[in-house]
């Protein structure tokens, strides 16, 4: 009788030695829902952390910046496992990460740069988040500081990401600052004489004891088209009277060009 074939075992998964492309795979997969966990449990952190400090006095760019640091260390903490599940051990992990970081440090300064100058103006606060400010020819909201740029809304309706690094080298107006907000009109109407117009217009705001003399009103021509003007108004004001100014000045701007169409922006 002829001796009962052995069966081989299939990929070590009945008692044979364990195949090295099988525990490769696992400990990928493993890898993977680890990190895949610590990203999610690091936003979930951060979001956390900033509405939780946002309640108390603490400033807001405080509290995105220790929600930032937050985030950056439960990321690091579910790194460390991936990387132990592939053998790696904690010497050379330390040599990995100091041969890593001398690498990063000199190929990439610029983003260095930015996060430095994010951490200064999240702790000095020059500007904080909601403020109305102008930065490198541009005028917006600020919606957000991150580690490595400053999210701003423009008074155009467009998103501007800015460096934090050219924020810091950068003149940047901080028009809240001074308790100030910005109202812009538009008129259109017949081309007529720029400067006398420009004149007209500022008279009529200066019977406004509510518009800041600094900064002074805008006056300026945005472009003619089929005879038609169009001129952009700003003035400042202070924070919680713009609503009820914006349309005594419409109304003192209309009586003064009758011809004219004149719109809030």
């Amino acid at each position: 009788m002829s001796p009962t074939p052995t069966v081989a075992p299939y990929f070590g998964l009945f008692g044979g030695n364990p195949d090295p492309l099988v525990e490769l795979l696992l400990s990928l997969i493993r890898g993977l829902a680890i990190l895949v966990v610590a990203l999610v449990v690091a936003n979930f952190v951060k979001r956390w952390m900033v509405r939780l400090l946002s309640r108390s006095r603490i400033s807001l760019n405080i509290a995105v910046l220790l929600g930032n640091v937050l985030q950056v260390v439960v990321i690091a903490l579910g790194v460390l496992p991936v990387l132990r599940a592939f053998g790696i051990d904690w010497p050379a992990i330390l040599t990995v990460l100091g041969a890593a970081g001398l690498a990063l440090s000199l190929s990439m300064q610029d983003i260095l740069k930015n996060v430095i100058a994010g951490i200064y103006i999240l702790l000095e606060q020059p500007f904080k988040i909601g403020d109305h400010i102008t930065v490198k020819d541009a005028t917006g909201i600020v919606r957000g500081i991150e580690l490595r740029t400053t999210i701003v809304s423009t008074d155009d309706g467009l998103q501007m990401v800015v460096p934090n690094n050219m924020v810091l080298n950068e003149i940047v107006t901080n028009r809240s600052a001074s308790n100030l907000q910005r109202q812009v009109i538009v008129l259109r109407m017949p081309k007529g004489s720029l400067t006398e117009m420009s004149n007209q217009i500022s008279a009529t705001l200066k019977n406004f004891s509510a518009i800041a003399p600094s900064p002074a009103p805008v006056v300026a021509l945005e472009s003619v088209y089929s005879g038609v003007a169009k001129i952009r108004v700003e003035y400042w004001v202070p924070a919680g009277t713009r609503i009820a100014t914006a349309p005594q000045v419409v109304e003192a701007l209309q009586t003064s060009f009758p011809d004219a169409n004149v719109t809030v922006v």
